[in-house]
């Protein structure tokens, strides 16, 4: 209770960088006007290497900066979110769960290792959403550990390089969790506790902004306005939206 009323009242217009945090995409469209909004409120979307550096001292900001990130690396963020990207030249941070990576299924496992490639090559950002998507805080020491070491070796096997950002399923840490995730080498590690980041924020301990699918440009430009108990109010009703569009597709046998 306490948690959901100080969300209630957060806002980012003091925040130096808006870590906009997304799962479901469910229209091209309006993922888009998102974007232009996000251009016509003169923000400047950050690789996560510079959002990085930024945070440890070595490099300066524009005056609004976000950052973009991509939960799951879902097939609708694929079809709505990518595109869109990489025709403004945005860049996007993308937390798959590596589960997929070690598939039963050999042609599975090799077209997700492709298309984690191609994210990379297209000049996003690849991080780390554990192995199983397990609920970190009920497990052993040992076992988050394992669970965080296998995923972070399983990314960096397929893309040859370092993976240095972690996102935490369903948003559960604590004191255990954040020490594993620092000592196995994460720089940095995403929460989903609403709010934005300011210099000198703890890097294992990182807020955002939830947007829902089905955000239109006009809530979502309130919601960047950060106006007392409107920010935290919009994903609450976002929620509920969800919900009710899930059903309505179940109801009719659709597909998301």
């Amino acid at each position: 209770m306490v948690r959901a009323l100080t969300e209630l009242t957060a806002r980012f217009t003091s925040a130096h960088v808006v870590v906009l945090c997304y799962h479901a995409i469910r229209s091209r469209e309006r993922f888009a006007s998102q974007m232009a909004v996000l251009s016509e409120r003169g923000y400047s979307v950050l690789t996560l290497p510079q959002f990085t550096e930024w945070l440890n001292g070595s490099a300066r900001l524009a005056h609004r900066a976000s950052l973009l990130t991509f939960d799951h690396c879902y097939a609708e963020q694929l079809e709505h979110a990518v595109p869109v990207l990489d025709a403004l030249r945005l860049p996007g941070t993308f937390f798959p769960v590596s589960g997929g990576l070690s598939s039963a299924r050999p042609t599975a496992a090799a077209q997700w290792r492709h298309t984690l490639l191609e994210l990379t090559k297209a000049g996003h950002t690849i991080g780390c959403h554990t192995h199983r998507h397990a609920v970190l805080t009920s497990l052993s020491t040992r076992e988050i550990r394992q669970e965080v070491l296998a995923s972070k070796l399983a990314l960096e096997d397929a893309l040859g390089q370092r993976v240095s950002a972690f996102c935490y399923p369903y948003g559960a840490h604590d004191a255990r969790v954040r020490e594993v995730v620092q000592e196995i080498g994460f720089d940095v590690a995403f929460t989903v506790d609403l709010g934005g980041v300011t210099f000198g924020d703890d890097p294992y301990r990182l807020k955002r902004a939830a947007v829902m699918g089905g955000t239109g440009s006009g809530e979502f430009g309130v919601y960047l306005s950060g106006t007392i108990l409107v920010a935290g109010a919009g994903p609450l009703r976002w929620k509920v939206r969800e919900r009710l569009l899930d059903r309505n597709a179940f109801g009719s046998g659709r597909d998301r």
